[in-house]
């Protein structure tokens, strides 16, 4: 069942990314690329001239992040952060990977520009004109990202500006970022997209076709007129018979990020702009490196970062049929016969509600059907599961007399979320020990807990969550089959998080509207809660970390005296 609900994530979220970000279903990828780009070209930047703003928020993702290890400034701090938070940009607009929602807007953007931003055809480009509009619209995309990096001061304060990020458990956080990098990382992401989303020949010097995604989805694709659908396959830069593209992707990443750096420090976009155009004949008139910047800086690739089959693109111009039946590649000629082609007609995207489990998985579409039911069912759990469990009321048990005082062990788990802007999937769990002592239908309640956590959006991670006490009282009804009852007291965090402390201490809350009670004996109670509401909230400051987790408890009560 794990691998049907995680199939149904993947169906309906994750055909739209190109090169994957790091997730809970999926491998870093872009973060690599682009990991392994700076550290190849951040010397090239003065970064120890951009001021780092005083921001606590930043301050304390600055010095929580692990992007790059070793010895990095704070400006270079703020420069990678920039970048990445641009990279992801693109893929999430800074909601969560799970938000569903958010997801299928950002990426199913019927604009062609929403389009271009992933290397992707548009709505109404089909056949090779198609082809080449998407090519010069990705191109028009970095070019547009180049615009913003070209700032006339970068050290004034207009070069800083706020952007939405999502942090596991706070949710949605604005931050400072670099303009200029984050732009920067945002043109990356259109390059490292390009070989995920765009068929390219067997020596990866030009492309020659590109898939569809926007089409696809909306369940009107035909082939001939518009292209081949977007490919998970391409995606998973993991795979043996993908490291050709990954590595061109990572060389041209590098090209780019150095020629935009250049260009900032310099306002010169030559080599930008030669990078972004066909290979001439002779590479003699490329400009110099900057002086400050090291003369042995990996710019390996000077041009011909992104370009359409040059003799197809002629052809077309020219408006000759007859070339183009022989210099274009497409499904009659098998796409040039490129091995990246046979490659892409492997996990094709579908419309959301119509594709099938994720390979291998075992479970067939009806399977995944019944998980979408059961996810609906879980969110709606409180009318048709309250309802059955109502028979318990109704079923005698063997109590006789209550003992005054009890102690009892649960566990609790809690799986979705419908808060605004955060992540369908919220995975909580734990354990906890209840106690106390009774006077008639009430009793006195002591609640200790551990709630555990995981984490979704960079990897997937287990966290110690936080521990919860909680006070108060509860009352029995029904010949006591059931109880009602609340507590309150104090939440404490478990483990560093990105921005606090473990220690930090808030709030907890915890209400049971209604749970139920069978004894099996005198003095043994299993107890059975369909859901409860539960606030934790460890950090009260700004951004406070607050879940609102929906449970299921189950335990087994024990009375004396």
């Amino acid at each position: 069942m794990k691998a049907t609900i995680i199939a149904v994530f993947l169906c309906l979220a994750l055909p739209a990314w190109a090169y994957n970000l790091d997730t809970i279903a999926s491998e870093s990828c872009h973060e690599k690329l682009t990991v392994e780009a700076l550290l190849n070209v951040l010397q090239i930047f003065n970064s120890r001239a951009i001021p780092v703003p005083k921001d606590d928020v930043l301050q304390r993702m600055l010095k929580s992040s692990k992007v790059l290890e070793g010895d990095l400034s704070e400006s270079d701090q703020f420069i990678v952060f920039s970048i990445v938070v641009g990279v992801r940009s693109p893929d999430t607009d800074g909601h969560s990977t799970l938000n569903l929602s958010a997801l299928r807007r950002l990426h199913a953007d019927p604009a062609p520009a929403g389009q271009y931003a992933h290397a992707l055809r548009g709505p109404d480009d089909d056949y090779i004109a198609g082809d080449i509009a998407a090519v010069d619209g990705t191109i028009g995309i970095i070019e547009a990202e180049l615009n913003e990096v070209l700032v006339d001061d970068p050290t004034a304060a207009s070069a800083v500006g706020n952007q939405s990020i999502f942090i596991d458990h706070y949710g949605q956080v604005e931050v400072p970022v670099f303009l200029p990098a984050y732009h920067l990382g945002r043109a990356i992401h259109a390059m490292q997209d390009a070989h995920a989303h765009m068929v390219w020949n067997e020596e990866l010097s030009h492309v020659v076709h590109v898939l569809n995604y926007i089409d696809p989805v909306n369940g009107d694709h035909k082939i001939e007129r518009d292209g081949m659908a977007h490919s998970g396959a391409l995606d998973d830069c993991e795979r043996d018979d993908t490291q050709p593209m990954v590595r061109s992707a990572t060389q041209r990443s590098t090209a780019l990020t150095a020629a935009m750096l250049i260009a900032a420090m310099t306002g010169d976009a030559t080599r930008l702009q030669t990078g972004l155009s066909p290979c001439p004949d002779d590479l003699s008139t490329l400009p110099p490196l900057p002086d400050n910047a090291p003369q042995d800086a990996p710019i390996t690739l000077s041009c011909g970062w992104i370009a359409y089959n040059p003799t197809c693109r002629d052809a077309f111009e020219a408006n000759d049929q007859a070339a183009m039946d022989m210099h274009c590649c497409t499904q009659a000629n098998d796409y040039c016969g490129s091995k990246y082609a046979i490659l892409a007609m492997e996990e094709p995207a579908a419309p959301y509600l119509g594709c099938e489990a994720s390979p291998g998985s075992g479970e067939t579409p009806w399977a995944v059907g019944l998980s979408l039911l059961l996810l609906v069912g879980l969110r709606r759990r409180g009318s048709a599961v309250g309802a059955a469990l109502m028979l318990l009321v109704l079923v005698p048990d063997a109590y006789a007399e209550a003992p005054r005082a009890f102690a009892s062990v649960e566990g609790h788990g809690s799986l979705l979320n419908d808060t605004p802007n955060a992540a369908l999937l919220d995975v909580t769990f734990g354990y906890s020990v209840r106690g106390g002592y009774r006077w008639g239908r009430w009793r006195a309640t002591l609640h200790v807990e551990q709630n555990a956590w995981l984490s979704t959006e960079y990897g997937t991670s287990l966290n110690a969550g936080a521990f919860n006490l909680g006070v108060g009282a509860e009352a029995l009804l029904f010949d006591d089959r059931v109880r009602v009852g609340f507590v309150v007291g104090p939440s404490v965090l478990l483990y560093d998080t990105p921005l606090d402390k473990s220690g930090t201490t808030g709030v907890f809350s915890d209400l049971r509207p209604m749970g139920f009670r069978y004894a099996i004996t005198d003095h043994i109670v299993v107890t059975f809660d369909p859901i409860t509401f539960s606030v934790v909230a460890p950090v009260t400051s700004d951004p406070p970390l607050r879940k609102l987790e929906r449970r299921t408890y189950v335990g087994a009560e024990f009375g004396f005296l």
